[in-house]
């Protein structure tokens, strides 16, 4: 039932246009109109907006870890920087926890939050490397930053009514180099990851449509969050 809720589209090839030259803007719009690379994942949620915010907020990333990185690691013809990366992924402990709230203490910037409606957050860093490290920025740092050598990413997850009990919730992420050298070094790491990082999205999103499934029926609400694989 889940996987045919879930919809997953992946584009990286070309700049987006400007949205504002359609007329549609978007609460990423704002602060990425253009990109070199994206990626979306959407799915329905069997819960009105606001719960499906607090199960969003409560979600546990890091338990996504280990059951990712074995399928991962089953898969024909792993590239070998994605192989080390699910690698390290099976060792995160079961006792590990990452929410929406540690990524900003690990160098993520709030960029906007609106409940029951968005979340956006952002990073700039010399992101094709395997070591994530952030530049200590602030929003408005975010939004004028140009200097060379980086990627400015918006990572955006965005809820919308979707009948009378449901929510489409709807993930994007945007990457944009700052000059010609990062996008060189990024448009080599970006297909090699890509489909990985659109995987552990989706895993996702399957798992938060399933817990909602079962609180739903089970008349339940919002709890502490644990994942269901």
């Amino acid at each position: 039932m889940a996987d045919k809720r879930i919809g997953l589209r992946v584009r990286a090839r070309r700049p987006l246009p400007s949205a504002r030259r359609k007329g549609r803007l978007t609460v990423l719009d704002f602060y990425l109109p253009h990109c070199d690379a994206v990626l979306r994942t959407s799915a329905v949620i069997h819960a009105r907006p606001d719960d499906t915010y607090t199960w969003l907020k409560r979600f546990d990333f890091a338990q996504l870890c280990q059951p990712v990185g074995r399928a991962i690691e089953g898969m024909r013809a792993v590239p070998r920087p994605v192989a080390a990366v699910a690698q390290r992924a099976r060792a995160v402990p079961s006792t590990a926890r990452f929410l929406l709230d540690d990524a900003l203490r690990a160098g993520f910037i709030l960029l906007s939050e609106d409940r029951g409606g968005h979340v956006v957050l952002g990073a700039v860093g010399k992101l094709w490397k395997p070591s994530l490290e952030l530049l200590p920025l602030d929003r408005e740092e975010f939004l004028s930053f140009h200097e060379a050598k980086q990627v400015k990413a918006v990572f955006g997850f965005v809820l919308s009514r979707y009948g009378a009990d449901r929510t489409q919730l709807k993930h994007e992420a945007r990457f944009l180099a700052t000059d010609d050298s990062a996008r060189t070094h990024f448009r080599r790491f970006w297909p090699v990851i890509e489909p990985f990082a659109a995987f552990f999205m989706q895993r996702a999103l399957r798992s938060l449509a399933v817990v909602a499934d079962e609180q739903r029926e089970a008349g339940a609400p919002p709890p502490p969050w644990r994942q269901r694989f």
